[in-house]
C-alpha cells in the first residue's frame, strides 16, 4: 500500500494552497532528510549561493571557516535572518501553490586576537514539508475503498562552532565542528469507507530523531589583492537515529491505541564527503566575481531511499557584486548590487532521472548608516527543480532572504560630551 501512495504522491500533487512554518513545501522533501535549505548568512544567497573565497572584516562566511581570519582586531559581527518561499508544483495535468517561511539563521563572530576569530551559528540544514491528500484505493483482495492522507514536517539544524586564523597576510586557515540535530515527523491517516458511512480510521504517527557531529576544514590564499582562492572540506559522518511510533484506530468514533513505542533504534543516515573550491577576483575596478564548485560524494555512502538512490552531486555557482564607492558621501554609491547563477545536479535519482535544479539570484547590500559597516542584505532567487518527465513533478520556487548584519556593536564605545 505504501508504495502505491508514494507513486501517487509524485504523480498527483493536490491542487490547494498550503501554508507551513517550515522553510519548504517541496514534494521532494519526502526523500532522505528532506531538501537542502536555501538559507545563507549575509550576502552569499544573492551571489549564486557560493563564496568559498569571500572574506572581509564585515562578513560571516559559513562556507569557509578560514574567512574568520580576516575579521581583524576587536571585530564583532552579529547576523540574523528570515526566509520566505513561494513554490508552484506541477505535473502534466495539475498544479498547486505553496507558501513557506521561517527563521533562516542566527550567527555571531568575534575576534580572539588581531589575526584570529571564532564564529558560532545555527542554520537549518534540511527541511521537510510535504502533503498528500485524498489518495483513493481499495483494500487488497476486496472492493472496499479507503482514503489515505500523508503529512510530513520537520527539519535538521546545524549548530556550528568555527575558528579561523591568518597565518600570514595572504594565508588563512580554519576549522569547524557541527552538531546536526532535529526530527522528521510523518502522520498518515487511512480511512475505510462503506457507502457514505465512516467505518474506521487508522492513524500512524512516526517521528525520526537524528543527531551527530561533523568536522570541517577551510583554507584561503590571496595571490594578489584582487585574486583569492578558497577551499573547504566537510568530512563524512553518520547521524544516529531513533524513532517514536504511535498507531491509533478509531471505530465508530471511539479511539483505541494499537501501538505505542518510543526510542526505537533505526538505521543511521550517512552524510558524504564534501569538497568545495572557489575563486574571488576583480576583473575591473568596482566589480567582484566569485566562481564556486562543490562536490558531494553520495555514491560512497551506498544508500537508497524508498523509490530512489543517492548519486554524486555537483554544484556550480557564479556571483557578481558591484560597488561604486564604499566610502562615498553619496548614500546610493555605497549600496552593493549583486547577481548570480547556481546549478545543482542533485543527489537523488528516481527511475534513472536525477532531480537537478538551477537558480538565478539577485540582491542588494544596503548600508545602515554613514559611519558603520552594518548592512541589510536582501537576496532573491528564482529556481526550478525537477521536471515533468515520467513520474516526476516540476517545482518552481521564488525565495527571498532578508539578513541583518551588524558590525562591531559589542566593542563600540559611547561618547559623552
Amino acid at each position: 500500500m505504501m508504495n502505491r501512495i508514494l507513486f501517487s504522491f509524485i504523480l498527483f500533487p493536490f491542487c490547494i494552497v498550503a501554508q507551513t512554518n517550515n522553510l519548504t513545501g517541496s514534494p521532494y522533501s519526502f526523500f532522505g532528510l528532506g531538501v537542502s535549505t536555501n538559507s545563507n548568512i549575509g550576502k552569499n544567497s544573492a551571489l549564486g549561493r557560493g563564496g568559498y573565497a569571500l572574506n572581509s572584516n564585515f562578513l560571516i562566511n559559513n562556507l569557509n571557516p578560514a574567512a574568520l581570519g580576516a575579521l581583524g582586531e576587536k571585530g564583532f559581527l552579529f547576523d540574523f535572518g528570515f526566509l520566505a518561499e513561494i513554490s508552484t508544483v506541477a505535473n502534466r495535468s495539475t498544479e498547486e501553490t505553496r507558501v513557506a517561511g521561517n527563521f533562516s539563521n542566527l550567527a555571531i563572530a568575534s575576534s580572539i586576537t588581531p589575526k584570529s576569530a571564532f564564529g558560532l551559528s545555527v542554520v537549518p540544514y534540511s527541511d521537510v514539508g510535504y502533503s498528500l491528500i485524498g489518495i483513493d484505493s481499495n483494500v487488497e483482495g476486496s472492493s472496499d475503498p479507503f482514503i489515505s492522507n500523508v503529512f510530513g514536517t520537520g527539519s535538521l539544524n546545524d549548530l556550528r562552532l568555527s575558528y579561523g586564523s591568518s597565518l600570514t597576510d595572504r594565508l588563512r586557515l580554519g576549522a569547524n565542528v557541527s552538531f546536526l540535530f532535529g526530527a522528521i515527523s510523518e502522520r498518515e491517516t487511512v480511512t475505510a469507507l462503506s457507502g457514505f458511512v465512516n467505518e474506521s480510521t487508522l492513524t500512524i504517527s512516526e517521528e525520526n530523531k537524528y543527531n551527530g557531529f561533523r568536522f570541517g576544514l577551510g583554507l584561503q590564499y590571496s595571490f594578489l589583492p584582487n585574486l583569492t582562492l578558497g577551499w573547504s572540506l566537510s568530512l563524512p559522518t553518520t547521524l544516529s537515529g531513533t524513532r517514536d511510533r504511535f498507531v491509533e484506530k478509531t471505530l465508530d468514533f471511539i479511539p483505541t491505541s494499537v501501538e505505542n513505542e518510543t526510542d526505537l533504534d533505526i538505521d543511521g543516515f550517512d552524510l558524504p564527503l564534501e569538497v568545495g573550491t572557489g575563486i574571488l577576483f576583480s576583473p575591473i575596478r568596482k566589480i567582484h566575481v566569485n566562481l564556486d564548485y562543490t562536490l558531494k560524494l553520495w555514491n560512497a555512502t551506498d544508500q537508497r531511499d524508498n523509490i530512489g538512490e543517492f548519486v554524486d552531486q555537483y554544484i556550480y555557482g557564479i556571483g557578481v557584486e558591484y560597488l561604486k564607492a564604499d566610502r562615498s558621501f553619496n548614500y546610493l554609491d555605497r549600496i552593493r548590487i549583486r547577481a548570480g547563477f547556481n546549478y545543482d545536479s542533485g543527489y537523488l535519482s528516481i527511475n534513472g532521472n536525477v532531480i537537478d535544479s538551477y537558480s538565478i539570484t539577485a540582491g542588494l547590500g544596503i548600508p545602515l548608516g554613514a559611519r558603520t559597516l552594518s548592512m541589510l542584505n536582501i537576496g532573491f532567487s528564482s529556481s526550478t527543480r525537477g521536471s515533468t518527465e515520467g513520474i516526476l513533478v516540476e517545482e518552481r520556487l521564488n525565495t527571498i532572504n532578508i539578513n541583518l548584519s551588524l558590525k562591531d556593536i559589542w566593542f563600540r564605545k559611547r561618547r559623552i560630551d
